[in-house]
């Protein structure tokens, strides 16, 4: 699972917030809490996997200094753009080995479908 490693990159971006001058809630810890968790999840899309087949840069992404690195770009006053949210280590690329789809018929009933092969197929 990458979620422990997505939890630690979103702890170790926010440390470089001082919260305790921000306030806990505030709508400033909540944005950078907010941009955090946004930068976090592109890093997971972009690296996480099936260590088995992918290497991933587990070092790095929950490294203290690339954290200051993500918290440096963050705008203090406003949401990133999502056009600018990218992974950090690198470029982004559609993955091709998941498929989705939806299906409504006439009497509304419903089924929706992921499926992911973990290697080109």
């Amino acid at each position: 699972s990458s979620g422990g490693a997505h939890i630690i990159e979103i702890l170790n971006i926010m440390e470089n917030a001082n919260i305790e001058n921000l306030g806990f809630a505030s709508s400033k810890t909540l944005h950078i809490m907010a941009e955090a968790m946004r930068q976090a999840y592109a890093d997971r899309s972009e690296y996480m996997g099936d260590p088995d087949f992918v290497k991933i840069p587990l070092d790095k992404l929950t490294s203290k200094e690339y954290a200051k690195e993500i918290y440096a770009k963050i705008p203090k006053d406003k949401a990133l753009p999502s056009s600018k949210v990218k992974p950090g280590l690198g470029q982004i690329h559609e993955g091709h080995n998941t498929t989705h789809y939806s299906v409504l018929d006439s009497k509304g009933n419903a089924v929706s479908i992921t499926y992911t092969i973990n290697a080109s197929y």
